[in-house]
């Protein structure tokens, strides 16, 4: 039997669901040929795969004399530790008179299907490498390789593309590469995307499945005074060097701002979507002003943004300050436009250590 309450009380209650977005920051996509022998199934224009046992069943053959390139590249991708959760994987289609089609329209196909962040090539020449570069500095993606030379193929300056030198000695030619040193660039993308956004540094880290190169004082400078990455042993143990891209700023910071735009944009999406009418009123200016810090502490958190900090002068240095405008300033015209400006963070990187100077002194 019913209470009867609803012929006092009627109560209507929605289940608000916030938006959810389909960027990440945390997968990588191979792209390169299709399996040699055929796929053993029409393959879809991205595919993805949890282990390299769907990447088998799909065609690629990953080890021996027959392995494919992409193969190769997602056995190398989940033989990191921990290994990548999915893998995206975009290989290149026939067109007309049979003919591949380029890595670009391959790209373009890829950027149908969300969810993946770094382009690694598999089995693509370095002459491609400079498009794919220009190409990916127009997205909100990054784009890693690996050369098997002493210079890097890509020459021009750009902020979204990182090479690394696979060479094992100076004077390697590239057929006495170790195969999976064509692909030290998945090793790095796929050890480096477990990290949350932000939270990591390219530089140092331990890898499996590749092997480290033993290059001369000289080349090492070359390669990390060109911006250039590599991965070598120092005191015993096998670590990336360097981790920048062409334009000399650091790889994670390229990351962390995309994450960080990201997150503020959904922050606030979400906030306009909870709410009938966000009015110009002071109070619902700072709802606005709140998303937006919110955004910031978790940079903070992750290492991204530096924390509040006192100088040496005592004074306390915001780590970041945000600040909205007042509404009783608000012109009829930009009230009537509906849009809020003027809403401006800054922010300090808390930056990383890469290095350590140590000094000191021995008395008797």
């Amino acid at each position: 039997m019913g209470n009867n309450l609803d012929d006092i009380v009627t109560v209507d209650i929605d289940i608000s669901m916030p938006a959810t977005d389909s960027s990440s920051f945390d997968n990588l996509l191979i792209v390169g040929l299709p399996p040699v022998s055929g796929p053993t199934r029409p393959l879809p224009d991205v595919g993805v795969y949890s282990n390299l046992l769907e990447v088998t069943d799909a065609g690629y053959v990953a080890d021996g004399e027959n392995a494919d390139p992409v193969g190769v590249a997602a056995r190398v991708a989940f033989s990191q530790s921990p290994r990548p959760a999915k893998l995206f994987i975009a290989a290149m289609q026939e067109g007309e008179a049979k003919m591949l089609e380029s890595p670009i329209d391959t790209l373009n196909r890829a950027l149908e299907t969300d969810g993946w962040y770094v382009i690694c090539p598999a089995g693509i020449g370095d002459d491609e490498f400079e498009q794919i570069a220009k190409w990916t500095e127009a997205q909100a993606k990054l784009f890693a390789y690996t050369f098997l030379s002493t210079d890097d193929p890509v020459s021009d300056v750009y902020y979204r593309s990182h090479g690394w030198c696979g060479l094992t000695l100076d004077n390697d030619l590239p057929d006495e590469v170790p195969e999976s040193n064509l692909y030290l660039h998945v090793a790095l993308t796929a050890r480096c995307l477990s990290f949350p956004a932000g939270s990591e540094t390219w530089h140092l880290k331990q890898l499996a499945a590749v092997s480290p190169s033993f290059l001369s004082g000289t080349l090492k400078k070359k390669l990390i005074d060109g911006h250039s990455n590599f991965f070598a042993q120092y005191a015993g143990r096998n670590v990336s060097v360097n981790g920048q891209v062409r334009a000399g700023e650091w790889i994670d910071i390229i990351r962390g701002r995309d994450w960080l735009k990201n997150e503020m944009q959904l922050r606030v999406f979400n906030l306009l979507l909870e709410h009938s009418k966000l009015p110009y009123l002071n109070e619902k200016i700072a709802l606005v002003e709140n998303e937006m810090i919110a955004a910031l502490k978790m940079a903070q958190v992750r290492g991204l943004v530096a924390g509040d900090e006192y100088g040496a002068d005592g004074k306390l240095i915001d780590g970041f300050t945000v600040t909205v405008p007042n509404a009783a300033d608000m012109t009829a015209t930009q009230r009537q436009s509906r849009l809020l400006e003027e809403c401006v963070f800054s922010a300090r990187l808390a930056g990383a250590i890469h290095a350590v100077k140590l000094r000191g002194t021995l008395k008797h």
